[in-house]
C-alpha cells in the first residue's frame, strides 16, 4: 500500500470518527494525524460520571501497525464540575485503572491490524472502564456496610450484660457470702467491744443492767477496767512518746489518804 494509500485511509475513518462523535471529537494536528475522543461513562443508578480521553495518532503505515494511543483521565467534564467523589461509594479511577485498561485496548488493537481499529478501541474502553467503576463502587458499598453494621453492634453491645453462666454465678455467690460473712464478723466483734465497756461502767457504778443510777466514770476507772482501750489507745503511740504506769496512781492516792488520815 502506497504512502498516498494509507493517508486515504487515515482520512476516512477519520470522517467515519467525526460523525460518531460530533461534539467529542478533537483534532489535534494532521500530518501527521492526531486527535482525541472524549468517552463520558456514567450510570446514574450505580456510578459516578467520569471522561476519558483517548488520544491517538496515526503511525506512517497505519492501520497496518497499531496507532501511538495513551489515554487520559479528565478531571472536569464540560460544565466544569470535577469528578472528585461526593459520597462514600463514588469510585474513582487510579492510575493503575488507566494503564491496565491501556494494555487491554492494546490487546484489542493487535487483533485488528490491517483494519480501522479506533472505534473499536474506544468501545471497548468504554466498556472496560464502566465495568471497572461498578466493581469498585460494589466494593466500596460492602466496606460502608460492614462499617456500619460494625457501628451498630458496638453501640448494641452497651445495652448488654455480662452472659451469666453456672460458673460465674457460683464463683459471683461464694465471693458475696464471703463478704457478708466478714461484715458479720466485724459487726459482732464492734458489738462485743460495747457490751464490755457497758458492763464496766455498771459494775463500776454498782448498778445492774438496767439500773437508772448512772456513774460517770474516771479515765482511769474506764483504763482499769476495759483492757480494749488500752489496746486501742497503744496505735497511737509513736515512738519517742512516754509511756504511763498505771501502779503510779495507786501509790500516790495511798499517800494522799494517809496524809488525810493524819490531820
Amino acid at each position: 500500500m502506497t504512502d498516498d494509500r494509507y493517508k486515504e485511509e487515515q482520512q476516512n475513518e477519520i470522517d467515519i470518527l467525526q460523525s460518531i462523535y460530533p461534539t467529542e471529537f478533537e483534532e489535534i494536528a494532521t500530518d501527521p494525524y492526531k486527535y482525541s475522543i472524549k468517552i463520558t461513562i456514567e450510570d446514574e443508578d450505580e456510578i459516578r460520571p467520569c471522561v476519558v480521553s483517548l488520544v491517538v495518532e496515526y503511525t506512517p503505515t497505519y492501520p497496518d501497525e497499531l496507532p501511538e494511543f495513551d489515554l487520559v483521565l479528565e478531571e472536569e467534564d464540560e460544565d466544569g464540575e470535577d469528578f472528585k467523589p461526593l459520597a462514600e461509594t463514588d469510585a474513582t479511577l487510579s492510575e493503575v485503572d488507566i494503564e491496565d485498561m491501556k494494555a487491554k485496548a492494546r490487546e484489542m488493537a493487535e487483533e485488528s491490524i490491517g483494519m480501522a481499529m479506533v472505534f473499536g478501541m474506544a468501545t471497548t474502553l468504554k466498556e472496560i472502564c464502566a465495568d471497572r467503576l461498578r466493581e469498585k463502587t460494589e466494593e466500596l458499598k460492602r466496606i460502608r456496610e460492614q462499617r456500619i453494621k460494625k457501628e451498630i453492634e458496638a453501640e448494641q453491645a452497651k445495652f448488654v450484660g455480662t452472659l451469666v453462666t453456672r460458673a460465674n454465678f457460683l464463683e459471683w455467690k461464694e465471693k458475696f457470702e464471703r463478704e457478708m460473712d466478714e461484715l458479720k464478723q466485724r459487726q459482732a466483734d464492734q458489738t462485743a467491744i460495747s457490751d464490755s465497756r457497758g458492763a464496766s461502767r455498771r459494775a463500776l457504778a454498782g448498778g445492774a443492767p438496767g439500773s437508772k443510777k448512772e456513774v460517770k466514770l474516771s479515765g482511769r476507772e474506764l483504763f482499769e477496767h476495759d483492757r480494749a482501750l488500752a489496746q486501742s489507745d497503744s496505735k497511737f503511740i509513736a515512738d519517742g512518746d512516754v509511756s504511763v504506769d498505771a501502779s503510779l496512781f495507786s501509790k500516790e492516792e495511798d499517800i494522799s489518804d494517809d496524809d488525810d488520815d493524819d490531820n
